[in-house]
């Protein structure tokens, strides 16, 4: 079974969605991202989305909307600086989906 989680990254006024469908959990993706903000040493969206993007091992996609069967939601927000990680408790399932977030999840 897969943990799937969806990455949402935040710069400027854009908002790009990413998707990956295994090794979710904070141990996996969180540390992935982390380390990979940390190696490209910047907070400019376009750069670390091409990074994930154009992964050699094609772990990342890009996402054209909400997945409903997620286990973790996580947030890259370049303009903040600040990369967080969230639970899913559910999906608000309207004309557009919409995560809903639990706990807050403590990566690094």
């Amino acid at each position: 079974m897969s943990t799937r989680s969806q990455i949402k990254i935040s710069y400027l006024p854009r908002e790009v969605l990413l998707y990956r469908h295994w090794d979710g959990y904070p141990e996996g993706v969180g540390a992935d991202l982390i380390r990979r903000q940390k190696e490209l040493n910047t907070w400019d969206g376009n750069i670390i989305i091409n990074n994930l993007v154009k992964d050699i091992n094609d772990e990342y996609e890009i996402a054209y909307q909400v997945h409903t069967d997620l286990d973790y939601w996580y947030e890259i927000d370049c303009n903040r600086k600040t990369i967080r990680c969230w639970n899913v408790d559910g999906y608000n399932l309207s004309d557009h989906a919409k995560v809903v977030k639990g706990d807050c999840v403590p990566i690094e």
